[in-house]
């Protein structure tokens, strides 16, 4: 008798430990078929048929934990790294091809907030992504293209440098607060660790404030990217509307960029609007980015139109077909260059 006793404390006890503790494998495959065409300046237009990774969602892999400490607190990790779907190997995100890039971070959770410490994604992406116009999809919303859109040389002007955010940061600290009356928000810092560049590794401080309530949210970020030749920073408002029968997200960003001689600074805003039809979503997007240099003179006009249907075959499987059109000019008028990309694909979640 005594031995069944012991034997069902013994198996309840470890029933009780698994369920306090969790590890989770999970990830995306995904995958498109299609044509791109890029042109720069006066140079033919190159035409390619193309077998794609990362067209609706970026394709990953990962492993998540969690475990229950007692008094609400739970420990947590991550560690998720990019694929391309094309060709089997490591998808370079972030300045990083190797190891678990996308997200590498163990934390502590509460009614505190959360605490991560790692490489993940800034405070300023957990703005700049839920806002962001056709579902944030990989490989043809329009935004971090246009936002982030370099031009050549052209009409003999010097060509304009130009970069999006650094999404995902080295040895980072982040705290995120507790959801408080619709409000909440995040902090993220990384030293740099005496390994900054003129282009990687920067010393960054990044965060945004958001209000969630019903089918609004609005919020503001903000990031600061330091680099030894000088200061690259976003300040973004976004916002996003739900009427069941259509969403509207929109979003400004003001960059400003002292790594360029004597300054640089641009105006970007970026829109979309999705449309559910039963188990179909239709989402049309369209980005801005207007650069001037130190005297406020404008350089180059970016703009970009994306369009994508969505069918959910299952919860975890959906079927798409995207087109996305990019292009910047220069002051002159001229066309410094122009890219699009249309193709059909599949996404599927595990």
């Amino acid at each position: 008798m005594k031995r069944n006793l012991i034997t069902v404390a013994l198996l309840g006890w470890a029933a009780c430990a698994s369920a306090q503790s969790s590890v989770t494998l999970y990830g995306v495959a995904d995958g498109w078929v299609g044509q791109t065409t890029s042109k720069a300046g006066t140079a033919p237009t190159d035409r390619t048929s193309v077998v794609e990774s990362d067209g609706l969602s970026a394709s990953r892999w990962g492993i998540r934990g969690s475990e229950d400490l007692g008094g609400g607190l739970r420990a947590n990790f991550v560690l998720e790294q990019a694929v391309s779907i094309d060709n089997g190997t490591i998808k370079n995100v972030s300045a990083s091809n190797v190891g678990f890039n996308r997200a590498a971070y163990v934390g502590l959770s509460g009614g505190f907030g959360e605490v991560r410490l790692g490489r993940m994604l800034g405070a300023f992406d957990a703005l700049r992504g839920p806002f962001n116009q056709l579902y944030d999809a990989s490989g043809f919303a329009s935004t971090g293209t246009v936002w982030g859109l370099g031009t050549t040389a052209s009409s003999s002007q010097a060509a304009v440098t130009s970069s999006d955010y650094l999404a995902r940061l080295n040895n980072t600290f982040m705290y995120a607060t507790p959801v408080l009356g619709g409000f909440s928000g995040s902090m993220s810092y990384s030293p740099g660790e005496g390994i900054t560049t003129a282009t990687a590794a920067p010393r960054s401080i990044s965060s945004h404030v958001k209000y969630a309530n019903g089918p609004l949210k609005i919020g503001y970020g903000y990031q600061a990217e330091h680099y030894t030749t000088g200061t690259n920073k976003f300040k973004l408002a976004s916002g996003a509307y739900d009427w069941g029968v259509a969403r509207l997200v929109a979003s400004i960003q003001r960059q400003d960029d002292s790594r360029i001689a004597g300054g640089q600074s641009a105006n970007e805003w970026q829109a979309g609007v999705d449309v559910p039809f039963g188990a179909a979503i239709l989402a049309v997007g369209y980005a801005s980015s207007k650069t001037k240099n130190a005297a406020g003179v404008e350089v180059a006009d970016a703009r970009g139109l994306s369009l994508m249907g969505i069918y959910s075959l299952t919860k975890r499987t959906r079927l798409y077909a995207a087109l996305r059109k990019v292009d910047a000019r220069r002051t002159d008028g001229s066309t410094s260059t122009e890219a699009s990309r249309y193709g059909i694909g599949v996404s599927h979640t595990f």
